[in-house]
């Protein structure tokens, strides 16, 4: 029988082929006979009214199909955009919903209005064949110039800096507007933009751009004549006829619509539009791998949910019927509805009496998640994930558990299974059932308590370290007598823990509010809450098990109100963030503009736009391949062999490499300071997990990762593997002779007669680079060489790496770089391993070959931010005054020290203190991990935190104020630091009175021990850090080039810099339109290659942008100079008339110079910079859970060439020093080195709320830099140091936590001081928790 044919097409003959069209009128669904009109051969074929071949969508405004035939069922909206180049600015990273490059707007069923409207979605999680008849609007598609563009707003906002993230910033704002027809507020839009993470500018930029659309933003010059409602004040109104609600919007049930059935090579897609269709669907696919599917962004968290795994998936998107919405004494409610959507009606219910709960179901429910994420995902499917995993920590099921949700199933054999309580649900098997709806009570009475709680990594779209939600009946006027049995539900304990049954057993009939019932309570409650200990990317047991004591003592001191003691109050409920602001100062010169001028970038609009385009955006070449490391999966071991057998029988899969294969040295890291080879392909010896052993060459990118996995290796020799600073000292695994020991005058001395003498350890992790363009390179074969484009940050040692590989000429291969998608250290020498590879395959295959590393290989096989411990004695006077110091620092390098930065920690050592002893010990250890490498701030940033804990302490042991022990050391002008280098123009101590002043820091003190003293369970706590920074410019040679066009008189500018983000071309412009007179629109830079700008060093160390300005100073000087006596023979000429006689003079109007700055004799760098940073922050003791208040940062950048581009470095900076010191944490598996922190759902940079909420930052004015480039300092690093103020803070805030139990004694507080740890380090205990003052 031949194949499905859908009714209306041609059916051929299985023999001769030829096409026949059935008639219509007499064919129905099912199987026929038929007899070929052209051989005679008899044949049977089915006919299925529903089968379909394609999809259709609307892309902004035009309609795509997309076949069977050309794409797989798994193919993501994101990947038909990209690979069809349908929209290039759509950009993809995580592929998992929880980085937001990849956000676009979709118009989806709103079952309220009975119609569409638009929703930001992440199209990297929704299937392609899920989007028949859908209208996608995508960066291209709005408008990027005027009043109303949120492309323009941002760009003028300063608000894109590498620009990978702007698409999806502007397409997340651009689709908040269009659903609430342009009236917003602050508050919405602050809390819409928790799903796009920018590691660049701070987020404050961006924020203030987006809050100045809302209609109550000063900004906004077009404020609504009509009142702003929010969601939830028209819930009288019927939105769909204007007229009374009737409270049911319940979708009616229709077997109208026919279902569709979608057939590809490797799965079917269903259609259905009824709930009867679903169960027929499921029918049909008994005894295969089934899935249903809604929003599909469950597989974001758990890998095995991905569409590829499943032969039949099941869209229950057109079940009209499961978007109930029905008001009545009970809510009843569809399953189909997503959770913004249930937000939505939690917010419009709360003002009825009998919902009164609904308030605190609407406040959990919009902070599940991300924004895009609540748009596409929906309740029932977060529910299965729950029953699926049970160990997963759903907020959904704890609040509706607390809200004594009831679940409606079915089985498809009659309307309804019935009603099931959620905690039955979960041990229901769900097999050939499926969730069509649930009812939320309707409460007669007041005398519920409902709540919900969560705390996790960081403020905005991460998972809870455990989540709860309780619900009590209480007689308040009966001592809060227990009325009947409570819920105490709770998430993240164990996979077999959810409810606290005999403390709900317990609780009946007592009075809540007495202490001893409370605290019997309490140990009952303790006694049944056992953490599970095996997963190992959970936050501690002990921990997990405090925060859920902690949730019940705050549920009582929050129901018992003003009639618990004044002290304890605070404790009853979690912090609350306000509206961000922030304010910048700085100065600038209009007479010299466009130097000094606070300029916006200039391809800002660009990068807003999707105009701006990244490697990965560049099309596809004739016949092009894609690349895919095979890794190990081991960390300690020998590679014994590899059998590609399986890979290569795939289809679609060119060749397999190894060692082997390599013409040339296995080494692709040939310039490394530490000259040791990195080999491209393990030759024997396994170091780390996920270390390179091979490549797959593959037609198409999907095929190659595939078939990478199927790749067999054979391993033998294994052992334990070395993964910590402290195993690796405990087992003398070192790297030696990595830089030498420093000593100046004698420290032990020194320390030895002094009167308090100190010692201690301190250290900080390791941080991923997290830059949103992961590595990716293509190289393309030529008759020359090779041609390569590579997302480096140092094209030179790209170029040098392959040719090692290949054996071949440096010459013979040509590297371009035109822009990063953010790199922060973690490109300069990292994309050696993938460019080598490329380079290698299309060498080897002769046709262009390219590899974008997939994010999860990206976090596991690349290098990180160097950890560092630190061992340290110190003496000092009884005021503080360092009299000898002495450091011994021991750095992670991992299995190679090629990187390392230990020379640069030494230089830092002292940061902005005087001291004439000094014996600093530098120690590199090695691991079974990843080659660490250099991160924004390297080496300096570390030996800053390093120094500072020891003030710290310093001033805990002489029991003085941290900032007056500071004060006290430090240096003066005319100093010398331990180099010997003459502190010439120090202003440290005149910047710290500044910065005290202009923060009211004497004041705030005052006012922070009154607050401490008034709140047992709520402290705030304040530090001021000061910074010396060092600029060294040796080695620093970039190749530059100014070419004036004879023509008309524009100008190209190609220097040895890298744009990403650091505005090196917008500053490059400003100097060249400053120097030959011109404006800056006649002025371009083009992309770096290794042609023009051949042996240009690393961008990097905050020196590139002023360098390469020294650069294009000396091209225009010589340009000048040659144009000079032509300019005199002419009277006040036009530049491009000028320009123009240059040329027929036969003027060379071409100028290159190569920087080759030195440092002065007897220096070991160029000129310092200098700041101060006062943080304040408050902390929840019970909890962990903190917000950083405010922040004022002053900072001495010289006379800036840019100072809207300089504060956007500073705020950056200080916003990824932010998630260095506190949010991001990296674990390895201690079995076999797997980093299990490899995903956005475990590894948490900053978002938009985890910023100060006052965030002042000021430039210090009037302070240019005499040995300056046009007296200017660097900005991209040194702030990123000052950060760590904030932790300090927090160590404050602990420290009197501490006191209220008597533990005044010093303590070290490492990075990073996640949520877990500070709550650690306030001693929080049980017996702690009581009712009475």
């Amino acid at each position: 029988m031949s194949a499905p044919t859908k009714l209306g097409s041609v059916v051929n003959c299985p023999v001769c082929h030829v096409s026949h069209l059935p008639q219509q009128k007499n064919v129905k669904n099912g199987v026929f006979a038929a007899t070929c009109q052209n051989c005679g051969h008899f044949f049977k074929f089915k006919v299925d009214s529903g089968l379909a071949t394609q999809v259709t969508l609307t892309v902004n405004g035009q309609k795509y199909t997309v076949s069977t035939d050309q794409y797989s069922a798994s193919t993501s909206l994101n990947e038909f955009l990209r690979t069809s180049r349908v929209s290039m600015g759509t950009k993809v990273m995580c592929r998992e919903g929880g980085c937001g490059m990849c956000v676009v707007e979709a118009k989806l069923y709103e079952p309220i209005s009975f119609g569409k409207r638009p929703y930001s979605i992440n199209s990297c999680l929704y299937p392609v064949f899920l989007c028949d008849g859908w209208e996608i609007t995508t960066v291209e598609g709005i408008p990027h110039k005027g009043d109303n563009s949120v492309s323009e707003r941002l760009a003028h906002y300063n608000g894109s800096q590498c620009g990978y993230c702007s698409d999806g910033q502007v397409m997340n704002m651009h689709s908040l507007l269009e659903y609430n027809n342009g009236q917003v507020t602050m508050q919405q839009v602050e809390d819409a933009f928790d799903n796009v993470i920018c590691r660049c500018t701070g987020y404050r930029p961006i924020l203030d751009a987006m809050k100045s659309f809302a209609v109550d933003s000063p900004l906004n010059k077009k404020k609504s004549s009509l009142p702003y409602r929010d969601i939830g004040t028209l819930s009288k109104v019927c939105k769909r006829t204007g007229g009374p609600c009737s409270g049911n919007c319940s979708s009616q049930a229709s077997d109208n619509g026919e279902m569709t059935r979608i057939v590809l090579k490797d799965a079917q897609w269903f259609k259905p539009q009824s709930v009867k269709q679903v169960f027929d669907a499921m029918k049909q696919a008994a005894g295969k791998r089934m899935k249903l599917v809604f929003g599909n962004t469950g597989y974001g968290v758990f890998i095995e949910l991905g569409q590829w795994m499943f032969e039949v998936l099941i869209d229950l998107r057109g079940v009209q019927e499961m978007y109930t919405v029905d008001f009545d004494s009970d809510v009843v409610l569809g399953a189909n509805l997503s959770l913004t959507q249930l937000q939505d009606i939690f917010y419009r219910g709360k003002s009825e009496p009998n919902l009164y709960y609904f308030d605190v179901l609407y406040e959990r429910t919009k902070n599940i998640a991300a924004h895009s994420v609540r748009n596409l995902g929906c309740w029932a499917g977060n529910l299965m994930l729950k029953h699926a995993h049970p160990e997963f920590p759903s907020d959904v099921y704890c609040m509706l558990e607390a809200a004594g949700a009831q679940l409606d199933i079915s089985d498809g054999s009659q309307a309804s299974l019935g009603m099931y309580e959620i905690s039955h649900f979960l041990a229901l098997d769900m097999t050939g059932k499926v969730i069509v709806g649930m009812m939320l009570p309707g409460l007669d009475t007041k005398d519920y308590y409902i709540r919900t709680y969560n705390i996790s990594k960081r403020a905005q779209n991460a998972h809870a370290y455990v989540n709860a939600g309780f619900r009590m009946r209480l007689d308040s006027k009966n001592n809060f007598l227990v009325k009947e049995k409570p819920t105490l539900v709770f998430g993240g304990i164990s996979a077999t823990f959810n409810h606290a049954t005999r403390t709900e057993a317990f609780l009946v009939g007592k009075q809540l509010s007495n202490p001893e019932v409370f605290k019997a309570a309490l140990t009952t409650l303790a006694a049944e809450v056992v953490p599970d200990t095996t997963d190992l990317s959970l936050a501690s047991a002990a921990y997990r098990k405090n925060l859920a004591l902690s949730y019940f003592y705050k549920f009582v001191l929050d129901v018992l109100g003003d009639l618990a003691p004044a002290r304890l109050r605070t404790g009853a409920n979690t912090l609350t963030r306000p509206l961000s602001s922030g304010q910048q100062s700085y100065d600038t010169k209009p007479m010299e503009w466009p130097l000094t001028q606070p300029m916006t970038k200039v391809l800002a609009l660009n990068q807003t736009s999707g105009k701006a385009m990244y490697i990965n955006d560049i099309p596809s070449k004739p016949q092009e391949l894609h690349a895919a490391f095979v890794r190990s999966t081991v960390a300690n071991a020998t590679l014994q062999s590899m059998d590609a057998t399986e890979a290569l029988s795939m289809p679609g899969v060119v060749k397999f490499l190894e060692v082997k294969d390599i013409p040339g040295v296995n080494n692709c890291y040939p310039m490394a300071p530490v000259p040791l080879p990195e080999e491209l392909f393990c030759s024997g010896q396994v170091s780390f997990h996920g270390q390179t052993l091979g490549l797959i060459i593959a037609e198409d990118e999907g095929t190659a990762r595939s078939a990478a996995n199927k790749v067999k290796v054979t391993y033998t020799n294994i052992q334990p593997p070395i993964l910590t600073m402290a195993d690796a000292i405990s087992k003398k695994s070192i790297h030696p002779g990595l830089a030498d020991e420093f000593v100046l005058g004698d420290a032990e001395a020194a320390i030895a007669s002094s009167p308090k003498k100190i010692q201690g350890s301190i250290s900080c992790g390791a941080q991923y680079h997290f830059h949103m363009e992961t590595q990716v390179s293509i190289a393309t074969p030529t008759e020359d060489g090779l041609e390569v484009d590579a997302s480096t940050q140092w094209t030179d040692v790209i170029q040098q790496g392959i040719a090692l590989i290949l054996g071949c000429y440096e010459s013979s291969i040509t590297v371009r770089t035109k822009r990063l998608g953010g790199a922060y250290g973690g490109k300069i020498s990292r994309n050696c391993l993938v460019s080598a590879a490329v380079g290698l395959a299309a060498h080897v295959t002769n046709r262009p070959v390219r590899m974008n590393m997939e994010f999860h290989t990206n976090m596991e096989t690349m290098g990180k931010r160097f950890p560092y411990m630190a061992n340290y004695q110190v003496g000092c006077s009884d005021t503080g005054v360092l009299n000898g110091v002495k450091i011994t620092y021991y750095t992670d390098c991992g299995y190679l020290p090629i990187d390392n930065g230990l020379p640069v920690v030494l230089l830092f050592s002292d940061n902005a203190y005087y001291c004439q002893n000094w014996h600093l010990i530098p120690i590199g250890l090695k691991t079974n991990t990843p080659l660490n490498t250099a991160a924004r701030s390297p080496g300096s940033c570390p030996s800053i935190f390093i120094t500072e804990s020891i003030m710290e302490h310093v001033a805990r042991v002489v029991n003085l104020d941290p900032t007056e022990v500071r004060r006290v050391n430090l240096y003066q002008q005319g100093q010398l630091t331990p180099y010997k280098q003459s502190l010439l123009y120090c202003n440290i101590t005149n910047l710290l009175t500044e910065l005290e002043t202009m923060a009211e820091v004497t004041q705030r003190k005052t006012s922070i021990a009154a607050f401490n003293q008034n709140n047992r369970w709520r402290k705030k706590g304040l530090s001021v850090v000061p910074l010396k920074f060092e600029l060294a410019w040796e080695g620093a040679h970039y190749n530059c080039l100014v070419d004036i066009y004879q023509g008309d008189g524009s100008v190209v500018i190609d220097h040895g810099g890298i744009e990403c983000g650091q505005g090196v071309n917008t500053k490059t412009i400003q100097v060249c339109a400053y120097k030959l007179g011109i404006p800056v629109d006649m002025i371009r830079v083009v992309a770096n290659n290794t042609v023009v700008n051949a042996n240009s060093i690393t961008t990097g160390g905050s020196i590139t942008s002023e360098i390469c300005c020294l650069g294009i100073i000396k091209c225009c000087d010589k340009l000048l100079a040659r144009i000079a006596p032509v300019r005199a023979k002419m009277s006040n000429p036009k530049w491009k008339d000028l320009i123009k006689q240059c040329g027929l003079d036969g003027i060379n109007l071409t100028a290159r110079y190569q920087t080759s700055p030195t440092v002065p004799k007897g220096d070991v760098i160029n000129y310092f910079s200098y700041g101060v940073t006062c943080s304040e922050v408050e902390l929840d003791i019970l909890t962990g859970q903190y917000q950083i208040s405010r922040v004022d940062l002053l900072y001495d950048c010289g006379e800036s060439l840019n100072p809207e581009i300089d504060i956007g470095q500073v705020e950056g900076a200080f916003v990824m020093g932010l998630g260095y010191w506190l949010t991001e944490e990296l674990k390895n598996d201690p079995a076999t080195g797997a980093l299990l922190t490899n995903s956005t759902w475990e590894y948490k940079p900053p978002l938009g709320k985890d910023i100060p909420i006052d965030f002042r930052v000021h430039l210090l004015k009037n302070a240019p830099n005499p040995v300056g480039i046009l007296r200017s300092k660097a900005s991209g690093e040194p702030p990123l140091c000052m950060s760590c103020s904030a932790l300090f803070a927090l160590k404050h805030a602990a420290e009197a936590a501490r006191a209220e139990i008597g533990q005044n004694t010093f303590f070290p507080l490492s990075a990073p001081a996640t949520v877990e740890k500070i709550n650690t380090a306030c001693l929080l205990k049980p017996d702690q928790m009581i009712l009475t003052a």
